[in-house]
């Protein structure tokens, strides 16, 4: 394979190279989803000793960065990626839930709009989005304090997938929304996909949640000095659940962009183990669909 890589890289254009790339994934995803489908019953779970040797087998992910600088680049990078999106440029009052640092804010703030932000912690809070103007209000995303149709537009970065009520959230999004407003929400990865537990400061094998029980897990984390892995930390939403929220209030919102990220790189798993992936989903979507953007407009009736 390596020497078709250099091949393809001296004869053919990067776009044929891309191509080519996406058809082997397409062969791997297809040839995979057979092993799911015809996977046996058992087992549920894998052995304390399959634990031992595929954790020496994935190395600790790099740093996220949340030192000054990259909170800022990150803020600057999403800042951008909303004023892109349809209708964003024209809003004037923004309100961002599960903001963090609150760097997007800040960003937001220094682009001349008005924004709010809320979260329900405020030690992870960087001074430089108070300073610019942004709003903070330290606030349950289940229930804002906020009257109904407050802001022009709303958005959230890396949330969702841990608030507990998903659902709740959205609703209250959908009331302090004005009419024809605009809801944006980023975020991943996905409870069922490779990294969905975020437990990889702790547990580096992918998938952990789907291979092991909870309590192997933590056992494993306190045998070896590790973290141990806060199992309330994500909701345990399967993109299926997903999709069935977005249908659920299709009368209230618009979808006008919504891509799907997918991380095929560790479909050997499920070609090892398909028992174990079978037992918890019979949809092998919920395994590869990584993260969401979905950009909603309010329905005026």
């Amino acid at each position: 394979m390596g020497l078709l890589r250099r091949i393809a890289k001296k004869y053919f254009s990067k776009k044929i190279i891309n191509l080519f790339r996406n058809n082997i994934n397409i062969f791997k995803v297809n040839s995979t989803r057979k092993f799911f489908k015809n996977a046996q019953s058992f087992p549920n779970f894998l052995e304390k000793s399959d634990l031992e040797e595929l954790q020496k087998k994935y190395p600790f992910p790099p740093e996220y960065g949340y030192d000054e600088k990259s909170l800022e680049t990150r803020g600057i990078k999403r800042a951008q990626e909303i004023l892109k999106l349809q209708g964003a440029k024209k809003s004037h009052s923004f309100l961002e839930i599960g903001c963090w640092d609150g760097m997007v804010s800040c960003i937001l703030c220094r682009n001349g709009k008005d924004v709010t932000a809320i979260d329900k912690l405020s030690e992870g809070l960087d001074e430089r989005a108070i300073n610019e103007g942004v709003k903070f209000h330290q606030m349950d995303a289940s229930n804002l304090q906020f009257e109904d149709e407050s802001f022009d537009f709303v958005f959230s970065y890396d949330s969702f997938e841990h608030f507990s009520k998903p659902e709740k959230v959205l609703t209250e999004a959908i009331r302090v929304v004005k009419k024809r407003g605009y809801i944006f929400l980023s975020f991943g990865p996905l409870y069922y996909s490779p990294l969905g537990e975020h437990a990889y400061r702790s547990i580096t094998v992918p998938y952990c949640q789907i291979l092991f029980p909870k309590d192997m897990l933590n056992n494993f984390a306190d045998q070896n000095g590790l973290v141990r892995i806060d199992f309330n930390h994500v909701n345990g939403w399967s993109f299926d659940d997903y999709e069935y929220l977005w249908t659920k209030y299709n009368k209230n919102l618009k979808v006008l962009k919504y891509d799907k990220f997918y991380n095929l790189e560790y479909l050997d798993l499920i070609r090892k183990y398909p028992s174990c992936f079978r037992d918890k989903s019979v949809n092998f979507n919920n395994f590869i669909v990584s993260s969401i953007d979905i950009l909603f407009k309010k329905i005026d009736y």
